[in-house]
């Protein structure tokens, strides 16, 4: 009996139901024959030319420039420091001492040296000139034994063709014998003179002879002018030879002099660059390593405002490109800059590369280094550029790339994609060419004109051709904005 009763209230539950839905599906035809076919509501906007800016916004950091890191040159203590930490200094401006007792005895040293070698420098080459002179000398009395050489020679011919025709008219009978002796003598007489002329001659002329220049491997010259000084620096060898070591010796000991002089004034310590003194580790007394800093110098007139950016944006970033940077601590202050320093390493874990600004400092709105801030760069813009919102783009799109040269400022790819153009209150399907994206809005390169009308919503539902209901007041509103819009839409972070 239980068994039956509930079978009964199941088949009474569904018959109503099925006569609910009879009566629910008969008002729904009604009111649709009531309100015809079903047309789409969709919001409009019309197309318009502006001006397309792209901006890079990223955050960044203020850091130093230019940053010194002092230190001494060698090693020793310090008898002062002449700045404190915040103090403003000039580029040679002193900063700190060494001690320099040590220095200065080895400048005394090195400067007593360097006259000592300049004195034997000097007596070398008076001994050189003194060894010229009477080289000279010697080829002067070279010239005059040759002279009497000749004279002598001339003396014993004529004593000879004497002694032969005296040695005639003796054996006739015409002189004494002992008038025979003396002519003998004199005839022996100028045959020794001879030989001693010639012997002087040949003793005179050791080193003074050509075969003297061979064997120094020297070629004899082809002219006596020239024969002549090649003889007198053969005969000098020795003493020139004696000038170069002594002022071998001078320039050594002069180099010297100026190394202590040098060491001796970078015991004082100075500034390599205008800015302030940001660090100091060291105090008078203490004694410091040579080549290790303890003093920093930062310069604060300008500074690079440095950040990360991704690598797509690498074409359009550039040396001496305008920035602006802003600051928390001036929000209502810009400071302008130019892109310094581009990084051309893409760091693979971040896919980023380094980008500094060069900013002038303002005394009135000093910055810091290690302020966070804000960077922003114009990438690219076009002038007078058809433009739709991403809302306006239909769900098929063909990425076809297609390479653009960067003189043209693009970022190098077109696309085709659909849109529904309104027209007589009717949705067209159209095809256009897409360029670059400015934030939510689309470059749209071919496809429409200014003043058409373009569909915003509902695109799923749209077919091409099909009849639509649209909103002006709501399409207005979505409109394009102001410039201000603009710009802010065209940012990215």
């Amino acid at each position: 009996m239980r068994h039956f009763c509930t079978i009964g209230m199941r088949g009474i539950a569904v018959a109503l139901s099925s006569v609910l839905a009879a009566i629910l599906l008969s008002q729904c035809q009604d009111r649709q024959q009531e309100a015809g076919p079903l047309v789409p509501k969709v919001k409009t906007i019309q197309v318009k030319a502006k001006d397309l800016v792209r901006t890079l916004d990223k955050g960044a950091s203020v850091s130093y420039f230019e940053k010194a890191a002092v230190s001494a040159p060698l090693a020793g203590s310090l008898s002062a420091i002449l700045v404190h930490e915040g103090d403003r200094v000039r580029q040679n401006q002193a900063l700190a001492k060494l001690k320099t007792l040590q220095l200065e005895l080895a400048v005394r040293r090195a400067t007593a040296q360097e006259k000592s070698a300049l004195a034997r420098w000097k007596l070398a080459r008076a001994q050189l000139k003194k060894a010229r002179k009477a080289s000279e000398r010697r080829l002067a009395s070279l010239e005059t034994n040759r002279s009497s050489v000749v004279q002598a020679r001339t003396r014993f011919i004529e004593a000879k063709n004497q002694l032969r025709a005296k040695k005639e008219i003796f054996e006739l009978g015409g002189i004494s014998r002992s008038e025979m002796k003396n002519i003998y003598a004199g005839y022996v007489s100028s045959l020794t003179a001879y030989y001693q002329a010639k012997k002087k001659l040949q003793d005179s002329s050791i080193g003074f002879r050509k075969k003297d220049l061979l064997e120094a491997g020297i070629t004899v010259p082809g002219d006596k002018v020239s024969q002549r000084k090649a003889l007198q620096k053969l005969d000098t060898t020795s003493q020139a030879h004696q000038v170069q070591v002594a002022r071998a010796a001078y320039r050594k000991a002069k180099i010297q002099r100026k190394t202590a002089s040098q060491m001796l004034s970078e015991a004082t310590i100075r500034s390599p660059i205008d800015g302030v003194v940001a660090h100091r580790n060291k105090e008078p007394g203490e004694a410091i390593e040579g080549g290790k800093p303890f003093l920093s110098v930062v310069r604060t007139d300008r500074l690079l405002v440095t950040t990360s950016i991704p690598e797509k944006e690498l074409p359009y970033i550039r040396k001496g490109q305008l920035a602006v940077v802003t600051v928390d601590a001036y929000p209502t202050v810009e400071f302008e800059g130019k892109i310094r320093r581009v990084s051309p390493v893409v760091d693979p874990k971040t896919r980023t590369f380094e980008v500094g600004v060069l900013v002038q400092n303002d005394a009135t709105h000093s910055l810091a280094p290690g302020m966070f801030s804000r960077l922003k760069i114009r990438t690219r813009s076009v002038h007078n550029a058809i433009c739709i919102p991403r809302s306006a783009l239909g769900a098929e799109v063909d990425p076809v790339r297609q390479p653009v040269p960067v003189s043209k400022k693009r970022s190098g790819a077109k696309r085709k994609a659909t849109v529904f153009l309104i027209r007589d209150g009717h949705a067209f399907r159209r095809s256009i060419t897409l360029g670059d994206s400015f934030g939510q809005k689309v470059h749209v390169l071919s496809g429409l004109e200014e003043g058409d009308r373009l569909a915003i919503s509902n695109l799923a539902m749209l077919k091409d051709g099909m009849p639509i209901r649209t909103n002006r007041e709501n399409s207005e509103k979505n409109n394009y904005a102001s410039t201000s819009e603009k710009s802010r839409e065209g940012s990215h972070p």
